[in-house]
């Protein structure tokens, strides 16, 4: 048989904790800067051309070992990020770790909504990537970008999942330890750095195409981890982290626990 234990608080969620009850999930600050970014990244196109040519001059790029080295660190893309957060998700539920499922869902979802925004920019864009014109970053196809691979450059999807990813376990990390943040931050974002690094040298994105995918992956992780910690469970946290399937200790059945706040 299977009995339906009480619900129970869950002490994360408790109403004003952070003192952000606000519905909102973007911020007038988060408006201020995307606007930013925006600047910031039109400015950088200018340079877009020096730096895609020195990525690909023969100093840089160096021998085929090196070659295949970068070609490996590059399979580090939304697809592995989302199948490890995923099975850590598997994990923390297996083995009862309500602290492992939790950031492990969490940077999914940050990973999988990057993923998806990303995606519905450069779709419409179309921008070129440089590996078709090293000479021409301000190449647009609009729509383009749906159909054909070489014009997904702006943003880069490696970049932003990575900083996505990076974000929310920053923000899974301050929530539970901000004392560790100090050390902990600049080691993971350092790391998110890589595949975008990877993308420039294999001549697939500008480099505003990558500093574009930070700042994307760095918001989106950065604000879906903050509004789940600062707010009631969204449902599908709710199903995903909400119940608990138990012995329940008479050895008769299995005890389903709901936790919400």
């Amino acid at each position: 048989m299977i009995v339906f234990a009480a619900k129970t608080a869950h002490p994360a969620r408790l109403a004003g904790q952070h003192g952000d009850t606000t519905k909102t999930f973007f911020t007038r600050r988060d408006a201020v800067l995307t606007g930013g970014a925006i600047v910031g990244t039109a400015i950088l196109t200018r340079f877009d051309t020096r730096i895609a040519r020195w990525w690909i001059s023969p100093g840089v790029q160096g021998s085929s070992s090196r070659s295949r080295v970068v070609g490996e660190l590059t399979h580090v893309n939304e697809t592995t990020l989302t199948a490890a957060a995923v099975l850590g998700y598997g994990i923390g539920r297996l083995v009862h770790s309500p602290t492992l499922a939790d950031v492990s869902l969490h940077t999914a979802e940050s990973v999988v909504l990057t993923s998806l925004i990303s995606q519905a920019i450069r779709g419409p864009l179309g921008r070129t990537r440089p590996s078709v014109d090293v000479t021409d970053p301000y190449r647009f196809q609009f729509g383009k970008g749906f159909t054909h691979f070489d014009n997904r450059s702006f943003p880069s999807l490696h970049s932003a999942t990575a900083y996505a990813a990076a974000s929310a376990l920053v923000g899974e990390i301050r929530e539970r330890d901000p004392g560790a943040t100090w050390f902990a931050a600049p080691i993971l974002y350092i790391a998110a750095a890589v595949p975008g690094l990877t993308r420039m040298y294999l001549n697939q994105h500008w480099a505003s195409d990558i500093a574009a995918g930070a700042f994307v992956g760095t918001l989106l992780g950065n604000r879906l981890v903050h509004y789940a910690h600062s707010h009631n469970r969204s449902k599908l946290d709710r199903v995903l982290l909400g119940t608990a399937v138990l012995p329940d200790g008479h050895g008769g059945g299995l005890a389903v626990i709901t936790l919400r706040p």
